[in-house]
């Protein structure tokens, strides 16, 4: 660590943004500055090189929210999706704003008898598992495909006989369904304000912790009714394009 320079550090993120995208140099470039203030922790280490040396490349926030007038088409490539179980995970992803991997992973057990959804181990860890309702369309969703993969007697809700987590692995944008996993997050966001769900609520919901000491005082499990109403609310707003 306290042998790499400026100018190995500068190559790099220019060499990354050539060959992955200014986004991706940026992240990098963050993972190597926390590791260095990682290591400073136990050893001498001069001042940050990255914080010296490079100059992040300008990132303009990602629009990816599917608009309104292009919602009837994108529930035309949900509903033309064969892979019955693929498309129901698309669902999960548009319809509550979950993250891909906690979409792909979910198991029966998680979700219980009140449809309250259980995520052990969303992004940031076990530290920041939560709770969410799940809507009445997703749980009819769900349970079609409970009966469609019953007999792989999977404990995933999403499970995959080829793959070797047990369950679907990646879910990535096609010839024929041309949308970002993390778009249906997006849209999801989006359209909690379009149905006048607040940011507050919206941001419980999308697992997201406001600023402030105010969020040190809420108990979310108490808020399992006004969630369930506002993800229900967004919900209906959403699946209404569907036949439009």
């Amino acid at each position: 660590m306290d042998a790499i320079d400026r100018e190995t550090v500068r190559a790099l993120h220019e060499r990354i943004t050539r060959t992955s995208g200014a986004y991706g140099a940026n992240g990098t470039m963050r993972v190597l500055k926390l590791l260095l203030n990682d290591t400073a922790r136990t050893f001498d280490l001069p001042p940050n090189v990255v914080t010296r040396a490079v100059k992040l490349n300008k990132e303009t926030p990602r629009d990816w929210a599917v608009a309104p007038n292009d919602m009837p088409k994108l529930w035309q490539a949900l509903d033309g999706i064969e892979d019955r179980v693929r498309r129901c995970c698309w669902i999960v992803m548009l319809v509550c704003g979950l993250r891909s991997g906690d979409a792909r992973s979910m198991k029966w057990e998680h979700i219980d008898a009140d449809g309250v959804l259980t995520v052990p181990s969303p992004k940031g860890g076990e530290a920041k598992a939560f709770k969410l309702p799940l809507p009445r369309f997703v749980l009819q969703e769900v349970e079609e495909i409970r009966e469609l993969t019953r007999p792989l007697c999977s404990p995933y809700v999403f499970a995959s006989p080829t793959a070797k987590s047990g369950h679907i692995e990646q879910m990535c944008r096609t010839t024929t369904f041309d949308y970002a996993p993390h778009g249906m997050r997006h849209t999801f966001r989006t359209f909690a304000m379009e149905a006048g769900v607040d940011v507050g609520m919206t941001m419980i919901l999308i697992n997201h912790r406001p600023a402030g000491v105010t969020w040190n005082y809420v108990t979310r499990a108490n808020l399992l009714g006004p969630m369930r109403d506002a993800i229900e609310t967004i919900a209906g707003k959403i699946v209404s394009y569907r036949g439009a």
